[in-house]
């Protein structure tokens, strides 16, 4: 009963074509409405939010971490998107520029870990 209804699940999913696509710089600041305003920061909310989790899964396995925000600090997507705009700004990124990996590199900017000393 339980591998039949896997199987259900599994055609199920197959079925439904992937819609979900990257969200570049330029679109993200000119957004065609506010439909579209309202999805790049539930976008930027999602990148954020899962840049967190692997970034908490490499800390929790000992590895080195990408960015070492403080402990306290919640991150809004307001802030989010203040840090990648900035790194855009800061590095004259293209309108093509995928807004995960502005995001990334500005929260190695903004929250850099400690480099390990060297022996």
């Amino acid at each position: 009963m339980k591998r039949s209804i896997l199987s259900v699940c599994f055609l199920a999913l197959a079925a439904i074509p992937a819609v979900a696509s990257d969200v570049r710089l330029d679109s993200y600041r000119n957004p065609k409405n506010e439909s579209f305003r309202n999805f790049n920061q539930l976008y930027l909310d999602g990148v954020k939010s899962g840049l967190m989790a692997y970034n908490a899964r490499i800390k929790s396995q000992g590895g080195q971490q990408a960015f070492c925000m403080p402990a306290n600090l919640v991150l809004t997507v307001e802030q989010a998107e203040d840090i990648m705009l900035r790194r855009a700004d800061k590095t004259a990124a293209k309108g093509d520029m995928l807004v995960s990996i502005l995001l990334l590199a500005g929260l190695r900017d903004t929250y850099p870990c400690e480099k390990p000393e060297s022996r």
